[in-house]
């Protein structure tokens, strides 16, 4: 039997990042361009937009659901190429990027394909990695569940958001993990949004959790929020390294969870309070960069290569040397859980 436990209406907006390589955002010495983001083509965009619009005719938003997955059920992951309307989770990559097992679902970063030259700390070819998002959101009161492909959707959606808002303005995520420590990989467990506005600006929003190749002794937290009224973006402004109390590395399973609402947001190691932001913690220059204020998020579980950009791959410890590293690098999700 299923230990899915889920009831909602999963609202299908997401753009296709790079199926092969994923980083969710630069770090601080990158330099700022669209392919450090990767949006899909033109013709993905557009196929994503006219799926999202049929979807949006038979769905309503809603309050935050409680949720619980250990991934016993494959069914929990829709391939990218299936119908994921009555699946919580649907792979952005292939399916030889995860599997499901009697550990949990493993995700995987595979060796790249190919040549593969390194320079000025860097690789000039990505190993394929995994990458599953969440087809349902977590609102919380105040933010109205948008549209973002077209300004009527949206329109009707905030009025529908009104109706449905719950009393209570919270949600807890935990992620139950572990991942394989290799200098130059990530492995990131996060809230995003990170979705096309109908004004064509991006939403980018996250909360993180990244276990990070440059020291696994030590698991990181941050948020990233860009905004129109910034002279550059603030890469790495905000996160923070955290220590383990016990099992003092990311390779062994850990549950980290991210505890978000209007007014601050609570990271959490195995049921301790670890780290805790207010909103009042996140304004530069006057402006707030607290994430999820206008648009609700969704789960995000991926492993990635960090080593085609020069300060990705330093942060990251990278970058990957594939003559020693393992031709299979693996993070295991055992269970997920959503907490209103």
């Amino acid at each position: 039997m299923s230990t899915l436990v889920y009831n909602f209406y999963p609202l299908f907006l997401f753009l296709s990042f790079s199926f092969f390589s994923y980083s969710p955002h630069a770090h601080p010495t990158d330099s700022i361009n669209p392919s450090s983001i990767h949006i899909a083509n033109h013709s993905e965009l557009e196929n994503s937009r006219a799926f999202s619009r049929q979807q949006l005719k038979r769905s309503s938003p809603r309050q935050c659901q409680p949720f619980y997955t250990t991934f016993s059920d494959p069914s929990a992951v829709a391939d990218r190429d299936s119908d994921s309307s009555n699946a919580p989770f649907i792979a952005l990559s292939p399916p030889e990027t995860y599997a499901f097992t009697s550990n949990g679902l493993e995700m995987y970063l595979h060796k790249p394909k190919g040549e593969l030259h390194s320079a000025n700390g860097m690789n000039d070819n990505l190993g394929e990695a995994s990458t599953i998002n969440s087809t349902f959101w977590i609102p919380v009161e105040g933010n109205a569940s948008r549209a973002h492909f077209d300004y009527q959707y949206w329109l009707c959606l905030s009025r529908l958001a009104k109706q449905f808002r719950s009393n209570r303005d919270s949600a807890k995520v935990t992620y139950e993990v572990s991942c394989d420590y290799v200098p130059g990989v990530i492995c990131a467990f996060i809230l995003i949004d990170s979705v096309q506005a109908s004004n064509d600006e991006m939403h980018l929003d996250e909360i993180d959790v990244e276990l990070v190749g440059s020291g696994s002794a030590r698991w990181q937290t941050n948020i990233f929020k860009p905004s129109k009224a910034d002279p550059d973006p603030h890469y790495g402004h905000f996160d923070t390294k955290e220590q383990y109390s016990q099992n003092p590395s990311y390779a062994s399973f850990h549950k980290y969870s991210i505890s978000w609402d209007s007014e601050k947001i609570v990271w959490g190691l195995d049921g301790q309070a670890m780290r805790t932001m207010r909103k009042e913690d996140t304004y530069i220059n006057g402006v707030s960069h607290f994430p999820g204020e206008t648009d609700p998020l969704r789960l995000q579980l991926g492993i990635w290569d960090g080593s085609g950009a020069e300060g990705t791959s330093s942060w990251a410890g990278g970058p990957v040397n594939w003559d020693t590293a393992p031709q299979r690098i693996v993070a295991t999700v055992r269970s997920v859980s959503v907490e209103c």
